[in-house]
């Protein structure tokens, strides 16, 4: 077959249009039948973008489906109420910081221990008809040659001369005391010179006891302590331990003015001639 070159038969040329068709993208159906690769990526932003708006409606909804329950009533146990009801209201306003716990505060200046090995100490209360005061009481072994009286309506101790070593003193002179703290005749010397042994008593006619330590310091304690009598006994020894005349124990005596008397052993030397001292806590009328 020949085919014929040079310009071709003008009558099956077609016709050129009036206007240049417009060109852009066609869409074209594919032809393996899947959906046309943009539709994936529209279904790849909308499904995270319903699922996200889908878990915020569930959480709102959970928010606010189970209000705390009023005052006095009980949400049954594992409901949001029973939880809610356990929160603490003031965890609705956000605090500025957070401070760690520093423990139980620490006590105030001249407020006891609450240590359980700690004493308790005095109570001051006074019954009807008493007041309570304070002041200091002390003894120090006075030479041979002299002894000591003890005023606990005021905590005086007056040193007082005796004819011989390890005399008491008259009944005069012991009218307004209720302790005598004096040199023992066996082993005391020339008059002046230091003792080796003193002894405790009461004077005569007065009732002075020991209130042990561990008791309660109290009026009524120190009252009924005062009734127990109290005989010479030297101090600094074991004699004085039995009695119960250590640190932490008290004298306590009915005074010649109708007063109670609680001489506290606070300082308490173990030489056999101590030196004694610590608060008089006095009850007296009026």
């Amino acid at each position: 077959m020949t085919e014929r070159v040079g310009q071709q038969d003008p009558g099956r040329i077609p016709p050129m249009p009036a206007q240049p068709p417009q060109l852009g993208p066609v869409p074209q159906a594919s032809s393996s039948g899947h959906p046309p690769r943009w539709a994936w990526w529209v279904i790849g932003i909308v499904v995270p973008v319903l699922g996200t708006a889908a878990t915020m409606l569930a959480t709102s909804a959970r928010e606010g489906a189970s209000p705390p329950p009023a005052a006095g009533v009980t949400a049954p146990a594992g409901t949001a109420g029973a939880a809610a009801a356990s929160t603490p209201a003031a965890s609705a306003s956000p605090s500025k910081s957070a401070t760690p716990s520093v423990g139980p505060l620490a006590p105030a200046p001249g407020t006891p221990s609450a240590s359980p090995s700690a004493p308790a100490g005095p109570d001051l209360t006074a019954p009807a008809g008493y007041r309570a005061q304070q002041g200091r009481w002390g003894i120090a072994p006075p030479p041979c040659g002299e002894t000591l009286l003890v005023d606990l309506d005021a905590g005086v101790s007056t040193s007082v001369k005796v004819k011989y070593a390890g005399e008491g003193a008259t009944a005069e002179q012991t009218a307004p005391a209720e302790l005598e703290y004096r040199p023992d005749g066996f082993g005391c010397g020339n008059p002046g010179e230091a003792p080796t042994y003193v002894k405790l008593m009461s004077t005569t006619g007065r009732q002075v006891g020991v209130l042990r330590a561990g008791q309660p310091q109290t009026y009524e304690g120190c009252r009924a302590a005062a009734g127990t009598g109290f005989g010479p006994v030297q101090l600094g020894g074991s004699a004085a331990r039995e009695r119960g005349i250590v640190k932490g124990a008290a004298l306590c005596s009915v005074t010649d003015g109708g007063s109670v008397a609680m001489a506290l052993i606070e300082d308490y030397s173990s030489e056999y001639t101590p030196a004694v001292s610590g608060r008089l806590i006095v009850w007296s009328k009026g």
